[in-house]
């Protein structure tokens, strides 16, 4: 009877042992749950502020791996310089703005003065090598200088990293719409406005290269002759006048200065070497005075 009892306590026990650490795991679970699933939030969420040193070696995988498009397909940005004489600005400005329009381009600047006038050209780069060879029309070409930049490697480096940018952003928004913890969902949303800042900073590089590429820039100067105004009158050059008036007087003053220096340094060891000689043949030696005076005797 007593074993039976002792069995019977031992079981009680161990079955009480067993219900506890049964409720203790499921507490501990219940207890630990949010904990795992704020962990895995937030490991992805580290993810996402890594991924931007991760696309960066993607993109120069990319990059590396586009060797031939880039040869196929390059990207150029012509600038061309025109200065024009020409007998009236006017008119000039006007054929100006006649040539651009043909070549389908705009004027985006100009400025004039009383005897010139300077325009800047946006020429479709298509059209850029014609314009140019048809810009005598408008005057006198007096110089003509054309210039052209390779912006391939800027040009495919900006549009891969423009790509890539765009797809972290989208990761970082579904990453978003997951997260369920408040410091997660700061942290996310703090990367997508620098993300989306870089995204439209980089937009607008993009935009302005391409605006370089498709219209070429011509800077045209239409001037009139030297010393002559819209009416044909030839008006002195006064400062030309006076610039030659003093070079004059400099140029006597330096003469006097080279005369005189000749002077000294030549002429008085010429005349000090006569006195000499003087001094010598009919002065106080009078050597040449007494070589006379016997000859006479």
């Amino acid at each position: 009877m007593k074993n039976i009892l002792r069995k019977s306590a031992v079981a009680l026990v161990a079955a009480f042992l067993f219900i506890s650490c049964g409720k203790n795991q499921a507490v501990k679970n219940e207890m630990f749950a949010p904990m795992a699933k704020s962990m895995k939030m937030s490991a992805r969420a580290d993810s996402a502020m890594n991924m931007m040193q991760e696309m960066a070696f993607e993109d120069s995988a990319e990059l590396s791996s586009e060797p031939e498009q880039t040869s196929q397909d390059r990207k150029l940005v012509y600038t061309g310089n025109l200065t024009i004489e020409v007998s009236n600005l006017a008119e000039s400005k006007s054929s100006v703005e006649s040539w651009v329009k043909k070549f389908g381009g705009y004027i985006s600047d100009s400025s004039e003065n009383t005897s010139s006038i300077r325009i800047t050209a946006k020429i479709p780069s298509g059209s850029f090598s014609q314009a140019m060879q048809e810009c005598g029309k408008i005057g006198k070409l007096k110089s003509k200088n054309i210039n052209s930049s390779d912006v391939t490697e800027q040009f495919y480096d900006l549009d891969t990293r423009l790509s890539t940018r765009k797809v972290l952003l989208e990761r970082l928004k579904k990453y978003l719409s997951e997260a369920k913890d408040m410091q997660d969902m700061l942290k996310i949303e703090t990367k997508i406005n620098d993300v989306t800042s870089e995204l439209e900073r980089m937009q607008g590089q993009m935009n302005r290269l391409k605006s370089q590429i498709d219209y070429s820039t011509i800077y045209v100067t239409a001037e009139l002759p030297v010393n002559q105004n819209e009416s044909g009158f030839v008006m002195p050059d006064t400062n030309s006048q006076l610039r030659q008036f003093f070079a004059n007087i400099l140029n006597f003053f330096v003469k006097f200065i080279f005369t005189a220096l000749y002077i000294v340094i030549f002429g008085v060891p010429s005349v000090l070497f006569l006195m000499l000689l003087y001094w010598l043949g009919f002065g106080k030696v009078g050597l040449l005075r007494k070589l006379f005076a016997r000859i006479r005797k």
